[in-house]
């Protein structure tokens, strides 16, 4: 499946991910080569974007890589991470064969920054074919069909710690607030959740508890490469985590490790 990881800091947008590519066979899963799950393109926002993404690794009998690289390379550019949400969204369901697309967990995170009220924004675009999404289960999600495109963030309204009610003023004070007080960036993830959602809460537990315990000599990050090494290291310790304690066929977090950033752009003058 993989491990995506998308931190919104008050100090940039950084996405980190494993290169895990794996096949389900009656014995557990079985890898596959590897495939880089982060894309970069400079022709997205005000100064670049990323794009990774999990689930389905492949489009007909092509890598998921490639084949995003070939519609990236194709795509015109933008200032809106929307309009190229909506691009990919078109290009998979016009690409994507229907058994792969309705027999696969698929997305995408799109991250950028764009103006808003004359301001720099850090958007959050999703593009999924999930329909059906419950934590409970071992497999997590469910219900696949056609793809669609939402942003995620800031403004929508519908998540538990949505910022949609921010004004694009007061958005990198309230960023670091929540980062000051949860230990962690406002952040997204995706993957191999059932795993990862309960070795994620313990590691944010233990965060909070060596920065309150031991203030004197541990800290947060606070800038952006050290966020950008928080990412990486909470995807490394969930894939040592899945090595360790699995007991039937090949892991599906798993490095090489790889992390993109985007710093927030300076004040606009025009």
């Amino acid at each position: 499946m993989t491990l995506l990881v998308s931190f919104y800091t008050s100090r940039g947008i950084v996405y980190a991910a494993d290169q895990a590519i794996t096949i389900n066979q009656g014995s557990g899963p079985e890898r596959c080569p590897k495939q880089k799950k982060l894309l970069t393109t400079s022709r997205l926002g005000l100064s670049g974007g990323v794009v990774g993404f999990f689930g389905l690794a492949v489009v007909g009998h092509e890598p998921m890589e490639s084949w995003l690289r070939a519609a990236l390379d194709r795509w015109p550019g933008s200032q809106h991470p929307a309009e190229l949400g909506e691009y990919l969204r078109d290009e998979l369901n016009r690409s994507v064969p229907v058994p792969q697309r309705d027999g696969n967990a698929s997305g995408f995170h799109i991250g950028a920054f764009e103006r808003r009220d004359g301001l720099a924004v850090p958007v959050m675009q999703h593009v999924s074919n999930i329909y059906g999404y419950d934590p409970s289960t071992s497999t997590v999600y469910s219900n696949y069909g056609r793809y669609q495109t939402t942003e995620h963030f800031p403004s929508h309204p519908n998540a538990a710690t949505s910022l949609a009610d921010v004004p694009p003023s007061g958005l990198r004070q309230e960023l670091r607030r929540r980062e000051e007080e949860t230990g962690l960036p406002h952040w997204f993830r995706n993957g191999e959740l059932a795993f990862v959602a309960p070795a994620w809460h313990g590691l944010t537990w233990s965060i909070n508890t060596i920065r309150d315990r031991l203030g004197g000599r541990f800290r947060l990050p606070d800038d952006l490469e050290k966020w950008e090494l928080m990412a990486k290291v909470l995807v490394r310790t969930n894939a040592d985590l899945f090595d360790l304690l699995m007991i039937s066929g090949d892991p599906t977090i798993e490095g090489p490790y790889d992390t993109e950033t985007i710093a927030w752009p300076p004040a606009i003058t025009s």
